[in-house]
């Protein structure tokens, strides 16, 4: 049997690698066609799927996936495999420190989450139409899906402060 690798020629190789990776665009040599270079991706299997059998058998629980590609140009079908070669603990970063205040969406009618967020200490703020909560007491509260997109004692552009139709025309 002979080797997929060897029939490619090596800038179509480097420019595989580059579009899986993303580097540069220099690399990639003009088309002379308007079909894409790269073979399509038609299937996406999981395992234990028809046409995933054998390879299951092969290569057990490393097995990911199984990819048909098209070759439009070289007319030939790819069937490539995603194997997952290592595994090991990891820990995911915390977003936020314990103390920092973050912005929680609570929307108008959920009144029950409104009166545990007053009691845990949150404060409304009208500018940024969220509670503002320690993130320590948020996840207390089993709230961290409520968390808006940005901390809320750092925002990354404040919004501009508005005229608020209830204060007095006196204060403006």
């Amino acid at each position: 049997m002979t080797s997929v690798l060897s029939q490619f020629p090596l800038s179509y190789a480097v420019r595989w690698e580059c579009r899986r990776y993303g580097s540069a665009s220099a690399v990639n040599e003009p088309n002379p066609t308007s079909r894409p270079a790269t073979p399509r991706v038609r299937l996406h299997l999981k395992p234990g799927q028809k046409g995933t059998k054998q390879l299951l058998a092969q290569y057990g629980d490393r097995l990911i996936c199984v990819r048909y590609r098209y070759d439009v140009q070289r007319k030939k079908r790819l069937k490539t495999v995603e194997l997952l070669v290592a595994e090991r603990d990891w820990q995911p970063r915390r977003r936020f420190a314990d103390d920092q205040i973050v912005g929680l969406r609570v929307d108008f009618a959920d009144v029950a989450v409104r009166a545990q967020v007053k009691q845990a200490g949150g404060r409304w703020n009208p500018e940024r139409r969220v509670w503002q909560l320690r993130y320590d007491r948020v996840v207390a509260l089993g709230l961290t899906g409520r968390i808006a997109d940005e901390s809320a004692s750092t925002p990354r552009c404040p919004a501009p402060r508005r005229a608020s139709p209830y204060r007095c025309l006196d204060d403006i």
